[in-house]
């Protein structure tokens, strides 16, 4: 198992990069660290001329890119390999050569030691007809051949190299940037509408109609979002208002936050308002003057789950009960919710603080905390 707070380190930088293409070396370092490589490489080949289109690296030494493309790429006998992956597959050397074909091998034996490195790791992230995309990290000999683990840990982190890449490819065909906006926040696991200054809604994210056909606290109706509780449609107008007046020293910046009550004792949802930019890259159908979030304390994706079973072994029921915790509900409450007893609350619990290593639930709590992945990725 990796270490966890490295790991969730690791993955919250990928999606971070995705927004912000200058802290793809931040990725590339924390992968490293993470699979005790030398350095790290994200490398973009264009099949028709078999060279890079794009090349990051962290801890390879930079005098290596020249000698390497000029005679010692079309000799590296991991691309030819490589080439023929299918997306989401990770390669190490005795996958494709052995010790003994390693040191008659000129880019094993001619190339690599001059830079002290030896042994390397990578994983498809995409794999078309045009262009061959790879994260790959590399080893000195000192530091050996990956290990079962280390190869394990790098297919885990596939399909959070594979989205993130998928998400900044998007904003980048974007071109004009024309419905950037709304293209990123299909991508966000809070809930999002994009509103007129009068309330009317120009755009709704999936996540904010999953949340509207519960049904409980608000709904969206027509063009509009009700807000069932008479207070809370109360403080939205205020809210509304306030939203205008961003900026004036007279105005109160708390009043554009407020909770929504939820049924059956459920945590409220929290609804923020925040002003839009004139100029925002919106599409160009309709224009907006206010972004609307609406949190939900228990919502998870499926992505967090699968990350917290992968890291820890927990089964869906202590999934579950772990991210309840930490979003605030009591075990009694939680045992009331599920229809279940206490003693099996408890016999959950007993097992996530085992599997987790943590002694209680404030400590629990903080770890969880650390999972902070801020798209909605399924």
């Amino acid at each position: 198992m990796p270490n966890s707070d490295l790991f969730l380190q690791t993955i919250e930088a990928v999606y971070a990069s995705a927004l912000d293409g200058e802290r793809l070396p931040e990725v590339l370092e924390s992968t490293s660290r993470l699979l005790g490589a030398a350095g790290a490489c994200f490398e973009i080949i264009d099949k028709s001329t078999c060279r890079q289109d794009l090349f990051v690296t962290v801890g390879a030494p930079s005098v290596a890119r020249t000698p390497y493309l000029e005679e010692f790429m079309a000799l590296n006998p991991r691309i030819p390999f490589a080439l023929r992956q299918p997306v989401g597959s990770v390669s190490w050397d005795h996958k494709i050569l052995n010790e003994a074909a390693m040191a008659r091998d000129p880019f094993y034996a001619e190339f690599l030691p001059n830079f002290g490195l030896r042994y390397f790791a990578a994983v498809v992230v995409e794999q078309s007809p045009k262009k061959l995309v790879a994260v790959s990290v590399q080893r000195t000999r000192k530091q050996g051949h990956v290990d079962k683990r280390e190869i394990a840990t790098l297919g885990r982190l596939y399909p959070h190299f594979q989205r993130a890449y998928d998400l900044a490819t998007r904003l980048i065909k974007a071109g004009d940037r024309r419905g950037v906006l709304e293209n990123a926040l299909e991508w966000l696991a809070d809930g999002v509408a994009l509103l007129r200054a009068d309330g009317n809604v120009v755009y709704a994210n999936d996540t904010l109609r999953t949340f509207a056909q519960r049904n409980d606290g608000f709904r969206i109706a027509g063009r509009a979002i009700e807000f069932i509780a008479p207070e809370v449609r109360r403080r939205f107008e205020v809210a509304l208002g306030a939203v205008e007046r961003i900026g004036d020293p007279t105005c109160d910046v708390h009043s554009t936050d407020f909770p929504v009550p939820r049924n059956g004792g459920m945590p409220a949802y929290i609804v923020s308002l925040r002003p839009l930019a004139r100029g925002e890259t919106l599409a160009p159908r309709a224009r907006a003057d206010v972004m609307l979030l609406v949190r939900d304390p228990l919502w998870r994706n499926t992505a967090t789950s699968r990350m917290l079973q992968e890291l820890f072994g927990l089964t869906n029921a202590e999934v579950h009960l772990a991210q309840a915790l930490c979003a605030g509900v009591t075990t009694s409450a939680y045992a009331l919710e599920r229809d279940v007893s206490l003693n099996t609350v408890y016999s959950h619990l007993k097992r996530v603080r085992e599997k987790t290593g943590c002694k209680s639930v404030p400590e629990l709590i903080r770890k969880f905390g650390e999972l902070n992945v801020p798209l909605r990725l399924s």
